[in-house]
């Protein structure tokens, strides 16, 4: 798995009020496909937080399933963890560690919005499950941000994913 640290403001971990664990999947059809959801005015990779009982691999079977309805067992480790230290997280004020596992998954399955299951948060910012073109991912996520449509850290944050994932398995699905 790829490592990539983030450190904008040359924190050092000692300094971090705390630690935040999510776990991501792009999610790839055969018609070269990717989910992506949108909620509290952002694009993102389908995921969420790890609770402390859970490995990520459950995390990420749980997380797709809430979201988006779809069962997926986990067939190979995450090719991407991203740890980033935050100043103020999400506006928090906060000193945050924040560590991501990325982790792609190939499925016809489509999104069963019957089988879901949002939480509070995600009922009250308007949750939408949405297909881009994976071999464009990159140039609609700079057209999100132009827009304001997306925010930036999580645009960043994604347009590494992309870059890595093409690095990792040279562009292929």
């Amino acid at each position: 798995m790829k490592e990539l640290v983030i450190n904008d403001y040359n924190l050092m971990e000692q300094d971090m009020e705390m630690k935040v664990i999510r776990v991501k999947g792009l999610i790839i059809d055969s018609n070269n496909k990717l989910i992506l959801v949108h909620n509290n005015n952002t694009y993102q990779f389908p995921g969420g937080h790890k609770n402390d009982e859970e490995t990520i691999n459950e995390c990420i079977t749980r997380e797709i399933k809430e979201e988006l309805g779809i069962e997926l067992l986990v067939n190979e480790d995450p090719f991407l963890c991203i740890e980033t230290y935050d100043n103020n997280y999400f506006g928090t004020g906060k000193k945050v560690l924040n560590v991501i596992y990325y982790y792609r998954f190939f499925t016809d399955s489509k999104p069963d919005l019957n089988n879901t299951r949002y939480d509070e948060f995600e009922l009250k910012t308007d949750f939408n499950i949405f297909y881009i073109n994976f071999s464009n991912a990159i140039e609609f996520i700079k057209e999100k941000v132009d827009s304001k449509e997306i925010d930036p850290k999580i645009a960043r944050e994604m347009i590494n994913v992309f870059k890595e994932y093409n690095e990792i398995y040279g562009g292929n699905l």
